[in-house]
């Protein structure tokens, strides 16, 4: 469902300009239809490295130990960035630390200072590493210092003058002398906790820190608010186009009229490019997301959330069709309900209703429990008693079997998205712009019922009745196609969007026949896995732990592949077959209010 909206126009005087933007954020409802796009956000300098700070320090959060943390005051942002300046600075000495150490291990006796009167007679001295293998080709002319692992470490002293270059790259002397590095560890380590301390602190101030950010998001709206007003020539007044919520008619009207400018408020016509702010129950708006991913509808079409939360839990039980898949996924959902999904529990209760929904499909469709056939005729006792619940088998002599039912679903949402794109037309453009959508409909009900005619046992008079059916919806297509063309020109153009139904009808059926290839497939590859896992089983007790880690790992694979599959072609299935029959066109911008944000806390105790 989407929100009913209201086109606003409001004239100011300029020199009114900031006080009344200020007062129009804080009311909080407006939509500003030029106002800078989320895009340009992006580029705002201050935002772009607020979204570096914050990857940033995600990214920290694995290396974060058990240290107290600090209280911080003022401003977290600006102290972030220099904390992740004093945090680069530490990683740095630490990797010259380790090098030196690593250096100084093999070169113990090396003293540089000694080595200068030699340098100061005409001598060089060169530190060199290789390997065992190459070391016979640079033995005659070197000093052998030291070994570790593979490679010898050797020095060579030559005159200045001479440019004989060994084919091996000099070794250069490390960030620290060895005398420092005792007194460099010290340091480095006090500096750790002092890092550590305060990363736990910044982890624990999060929320903070997204206030902060919200402020400077609020900030740069503001300053683009700003900037939509537009002039009147020749006037004083400077005017702004917005959208308001129809339902939040009654408080704007409230809050303007104590302020010092004029409004209109108008019902969108077409030409309008009005925001769309989805509404719906609680159930459906789990399902926003599915919708998010291809496009928002726009304001002079409907909402299709509502059907995708009926249609993609089926859609997916069907692909993955497994009760012991399903039971794991929502296992795992109960699990992070309380624990790593808590702050996400609106994806928690979609997977959770996918998982319930695939655990019930894998008992009633064909029946699959962790890739055993739930069959009437298994030796064990326990799985004849839940081939009971089977009603949906893969047998052929049943006309509701697991291929059929899959093209049952098909044709059944495409006639939904039909009758949906009929609703639509008469909703919006009257009785007449439907017309040739009830013709579709007539055509695709007599096509389909007229191929299933000896399945369906239908009489003679139902077939003469369908066979009308089916002329009468060509010449409702025929008539009514595009009523923007003359008569004539749009019956002779009807031989294309007929063309289009026909054919367009076989391959939108056909293309449901993924979920039941896509539910065999997984079902196939758990067979196979249980298949291989048994066979791996005998009388030592090892062969058992073996086959336990491949049952393990073939189902893990099993389950990511199918799930991974589940999840796509059902979006395939929605956005091309369903979605093209519905005549669903998208391209809606969200409703997105003018508002002040949340202010941050300008301190924060890190024991709290």
């Amino acid at each position: 469902m989407k929100a009913r909206m209201l086109k606003v126009d409001l004239l100011i005087r300029e020199a009114e300009r900031k006080e009344l933007t200020e007062a129009l954020q804080k009311l909080g409802l407006l939509h500003i239809e030029k106002l800078g796009s989320e895009s340009s956000l992006q580029n705002h300098a201050d935002w772009k490295e607020w979204l570096e700070l914050k990857n940033w320090l995600g990214a920290r959060e694995a290396e974060a130990h058990e240290f107290e943390a600090q209280t911080l005051t003022g401003p977290l942002i600006p102290q972030l960035k220099q904390f992740k300046k004093d945090w680069s600075l530490w990683k740095h000495r630490q990797e010259d630390y380790s090098k030196s150490l690593a250096f100084w291990g093999i070169w113990q006796d090396y003293n540089p200072n000694l080595w200068q009167e030699l340098e100061s007679v005409g001598l060089k001295i060169q530190l060199y590493q290789c390997s065992k293998r190459e070391w016979p080709q640079y033995q005659a002319q070197a000093f052998l210092i030291g070994q570790k692992d593979e490679s010898l470490y050797f020095c060579r002293i030559s005159a200045k003058e001479n440019k004989e270059d060994l084919n091996l790259e000099a070794l250069s002397l490390p960030p620290f002398r060895a005398h420092e590095l005792q007194a460099i560890a010290v340091e480095l380590n006090q500096e750790e906790h002092r890092l550590q301390s305060l990363l736990v602190s910044f982890l624990k101030a999060k929320e903070e820190l997204e206030a902060e950010a919200a402020a400077i998001k609020e900030n740069w709206e503001f300053q683009a608010g700003m900037e939509t007003w537009q002039n009147l020539k020749a006037t004083p007044l400077t005017h702004l186009q917005a959208w308001i919520p129809e339902k939040s008619e009654a408080e704007f009207r409230q809050t303007c009229s104590s302020l010092p400018l004029a409004f209109r408020l108008q019902v969108p016509d077409r030409k309008d490019n009005v925001p769309v702010q989805l509404e719906n129950n609680a159930f459906n708006r789990l399902f926003e997301p599915i919708t998010q991913i291809f496009q928002l509808p726009h304001y002079y079409e409907f909402d299709l959330t509502p059907m995708i939360a009926v249609f993609y839990p089926i859609l997916f039980a069907y692909c993955l069709g497994d009760a012991g898949y399903g039971a794991i996924m929502t296992l795992a959902v109960l699990i992070g309900w309380f624990t790593f999904l808590k702050k996400q529990r609106a994806l928690a209760a979609l997977v959770g209703i996918l998982g319930i929904s695939t655990t019930i499909m894998g008992f009633i469709k064909s029946g699959s429990l962790f890739g055993v056939a739930l069959s009437a005729n298994a030796d064990q006792a326990w799985i004849r008693s839940l081939s009971d619940w089977v009603i949906i088998p893969d047998d052929s002599s049943f006309f509701f079997n697991a291929f059929n039912v899959a093209l049952l679903i098909g044709v059944l949402q495409i006639l939904i998205g039909i009758g949906i794109a009929i609703a639509k037309a008469w909703y919006y453009d009257g009785f007449k712009a439907s017309l040739s959508l009830w013709g579709k409909l007539l055509i695709v009900i007599s096509s389909v019922a007229l191929f299933m005619a000896d399945t369906l046992q239908l009489s003679a008079g139902s077939i003469q009745l369908l066979i009308f059916s089916l002329i009468f919806g060509i010449a409702l297509i025929m008539f009514f196609h595009d009523l923007s063309q003359a008569l004539l020109v749009r019956m002779g153009s009807s031989i294309l969007p007929l063309f289009f139904i026909f054919t367009g009808l076989l391959g939108d059926v056909l293309s449901y026949v993924r979920l039941f290839a896509l539910g065999v497939t997984s079902a196939v590859l758990g067979l196979v896995v249980n298949r291989i896992g048994t066979d791996m089983m005998s009388d030592n007790w090892w062969t058992w732990i073996g086959a336990g880690a491949f049952l393990l790992f073939g189902h893990g694979l099993n389950f990511v592949l199918a799930a991974l599959g589940s999840f796509i072609h059902p979006l395939r299935l929605t956005f091309v077959e369903f979605y093209n029959n519905a005549q669903f066109e998208g391209g809606g911008q969200s409703y997105h209010a003018f508002k002040k944000h949340k202010p941050f806390k300008n301190s924060h105790n890190g024991n709290s």
